[in-house]
């Protein structure tokens, strides 16, 4: 029995010290945490819409110019492409499911990577909400 009790405590004194590091090597479990990462934002520019909207319209500052930007609504990717900040685009958020749910705010999530590619290592990530009001 004592042989037990003393094994469980070395593995939970494990598995808790093990959480503890302050070095984060993956750019995904730092978004996790911080919740956003890189440099530059992202406005919308209609951060109210109504059920019959069908698109959003947003701005940036200070993203990286030379890289593709994906966009998320209502964790669906909708947008990919290079982008110029200080410019506005619209999405089309018509045939996206979640995306003029009035219970909660939706998320619009930008997010750059290394490589340009959807899967990448992420280099930027920022998100904002808005509001669906019945119409």
């Amino acid at each position: 029995m004592k042989k037990i009790i003393g094994l469980s405590s070395i593995l939970f004194a494990g598995i808790t010290l093990s959480g503890c590091s302050d070095i984060i090597e993956d750019p995904n479990i730092e978004i996790a945490i911080k919740r956003e990462t890189g440099n530059g934002s992202i406005e919308l520019l209609t951060p109210k819409i109504t059920t019959k909207d069908n698109q959003l319209e947003f701005m940036t500052e200070g993203i990286d110019e030379n890289k593709v930007t994906f966009i998320n609504v209502a964790n669906k990717t909708i947008f990919e492409q290079k982008i110029k900040n200080d410019e506005s685009y619209k999405l089309n958020i018509m045939d996206i499911k979640d995306a003029h749910r009035t219970d909660y705010k939706p998320k619009v999530q930008l997010w750059q990577t290394i490589d340009d590619t959807e899967d990448g290592d992420i280099v930027t990530f920022k998100q904002v909400r808005y509001t669906v009001e019945k119409d």
